[in-house]
């Protein structure tokens, strides 16, 4: 076999003043593939430099004495040094750079002497005179035979990262107690205008009630023409109560859709009711067509949307002469998949019509096209402070002497199949008998003696017996100590001692008699404002009256809940047999 061999020759002197020549032999093969290995470690080395310094963390090596070997151009960026033999040979001791270095030698110690890692030890160090916040991990290298021979690290500067979550901490806090104040705010706002309401309704209701007692009495002709001024006055009022204390709410911008689970046949009930006595008396046909498909049952806010077709409605019976009309029509106008739709209501009026200019400032506070009607000229900008609330839009079409048109289209989730938790007591449609309320006996929880005095007296003319209760802990006594059905209803007030109106719904609720899962319960209050109606609903009762007391609505209302009452009881009795 071939082999190149390696032959060196050298000359040099020898004792007796001659000359020697000196040869020498070597494996040619052997000393190139050492050549090599010493140019393919250089490469190596020179890539995983390349490597190290390309990437951003800092890295560094040390030897078993903590001694700097090495470190990639991030360290030496970092420090500004031009070039590692600022470090080679030096402790982070001699180099003098840390705070302190108890934690970062302890760090060191350890991975030399038994091997393991350590991860982001949060320490400081001095960087061009001023001092930050680094974190450094670090890990044992090894040898062939798996010797510790030193350690590899790499640090990260977080003094900006902890500036800014400390930035974030410190907003946060201030957030936090910014939203304290505002909710405490906000129970204030809610405390002042529940009750500012209470407060003016109380006396109101005194006033109203008394009033119409008063006509009722006999007096002649002449008083009776003062008392009935009196009690136009007080509507006005009253009105004006609801008007400004809605648009003041409305203003601050913290109401927001409190939405229930409503059937279609409930949408619009209490509404139609209210609006067709109204129409009646002034002599206006009052037609509507509400067509909801198939629907099951609607989450929205019933109160809200409730009160935006009252007011149309209102409006509408108001301006329309004797003789003609008023329409509302109701639909789902877009569905825009299986859970959610649009509702539009068309209310539409054959009566005096708009101006264009006042359409222009019709939606402003106290606007009022005709001053010679009753009213304070907030409707309308309420109706459209509740519309946008829900997230709705409003239309007008209108023309002096032709009628006036309002197109509202609100977003409104389907309910599929609601259950009979989901959906508020769903009541059978039941056809009052015309006698239903004559003898019927109605439980008033009620604390002021005026207001009793007032509605004992003026239910009592319907033919309502009427027995009483001091506050909502006797209510529950009196109702729990008598026979099954022999309330028909209860008027149930909502601010009393000892206990409320709606602790003393829920109480007769949980009775355990049959009678007291059923029975008629109304709130009759002073607190007005849709969260009211919505507790008294979410407490088991089935109606929720405003103070000063309407006899009109409350008679109503009495009138299809007590013929419901006993339809479910003729038809339990029925089971029975």
């Amino acid at each position: 076999m071939d082999a190149w061999v390696h032959i060196t020759a050298s000359v040099v002197p020898d004792t007796r003043g001659g000359q020697l020549l000196y040869l020498s032999f070597a494996d040619a093969g052997k000393e190139q593939e050492k050549m090599d290995r010493q140019q393919d470690t250089t490469r190596l080395n020179a890539q995983i430099l390349g490597i190290l310094n390309a990437i951003r963390p800092a890295v560094f090596w040390k030897d078993k004495q903590r001694r700097f070997l090495g470190a990639n151009k991030a360290f030496l960026d970092y420090y500004g040094f031009p070039s590692a033999s600022v470090i080679i040979g030096k402790t982070d001791e001699d180099m003098g750079w840390h705070e302190d270095n108890v934690p970062f030698r302890h760090d060191e110690e350890a991975v030399l002497t038994t091997g393991q890692r350590t991860h982001r030890i949060l320490g400081k160090c001095q960087n061009h005179g001023e001092m930050r916040d680094i974190v450094a991990s670090k890990s044992p290298i090894y040898d062939e035979q798996h010797n510790i021979i030193g350690l590899a690290g790499t640090f990260e500067d977080v003094t900006d990262e902890r500036r800014q979550r400390r930035r974030i901490m410190e907003l946060n806090q201030k957030l936090q107690k910014s939203l304290a104040l505002l909710e405490q705010a906000n129970k204030a706002d809610k405390a002042f205008f529940s009750n500012v309401s209470h407060d003016m309704r109380t006396p109101m209701n005194a006033i109203v009630g008394f009033t119409e007692l008063a006509m009722k009495s006999g007096i002649p002709a002449v008083k009776q023409a003062y008392l009935q001024k009196i009690s136009k006055a007080s509507k006005i009022l009253l009105q004006l109560i609801n008007d400004t204390l809605e648009i003041s709410r409305l203003a601050n911008g913290k109401r927001q859709p409190e939405n229930i689970v409503v059937e279609p046949d409930q949408l619009c009930d209490s509404l139609l009711t209210t609006i067709q006595a109204t129409a009646s008396v002034k002599g206006v046909y009052f037609h509507t067509n509400l067509n909801f498909q198939d629907v099951a049952a609607f989450r929205l806010d019933q109160v809200r949307l409730t009160k935006i077709l009252l007011n149309l409605l209102s409006n509408a019976v108001k301006f329309t002469p004797s003789g003609m009309g008023v329409n509302l029509f109701g639909y789902i106008v877009s569905r825009q998949d299986e859970r959610h739709c649009r509702l539009r209501f068309i209310v539409k009026d054959q009566g005096k019509g708009m101006s264009q200019e006042f359409m222009k400032r019709m939606y402003k506070p106290f606007e009022q096209e005709y001053l010679t009607e009753n009213g304070t000229g907030l409707g309308l900008s309420i109706v459209q402070g509740l519309v946008q609330l829900l997230h709705g839009t409003i239309d007008c079409q209108s023309k002096v002497g032709k009628g006036t048109t309002f197109t509202v289209e609100v977003p409104v989730e389907i309910v599929p199949q609601p259950t009979s938790e989901q959906v508020p007591q769903s009541e059978e449609k039941t056809t009052p008998a015309a006698n239903v309320l004559q003898g019927a006996r109605i439980l008033l929880c009620e604390d002021n003696a005026l207001n009793q005095e007032i509605a004992v007296t003026l239910l009592g003319m319907k033919g309502l017996q009427v027995e009483t209760a001091g506050n909502g802990k006797q209510g529950v006594e009196r109702y729990q100590a008598s026979a099954p059905y022999y309330y028909d209803g209860i008027l149930m007030d909502i601010r009393m001692p000892v206990m409320d109106g709606l602790q003393a719904a829920r109480a007769i609720r949980a009775l355990p008699r049959d009678d007291a899962k059923k029975v008629p319960i109304i709130a009759l209050s002073a607190n007005a404002f849709p969260e009211d109606v919505q507790k008294s609903r979410s407490c088991g009762m089935n109606d929720h009256l405003t103070k000063p007391l309407d006899v009109a609505k409350i008679c109503a209302s009495l009138n299809c809940l007590i013929a419901q009452f006993q339809q479910k009881r003729a038809n339990g009795k029925e089971k029975m047999v």
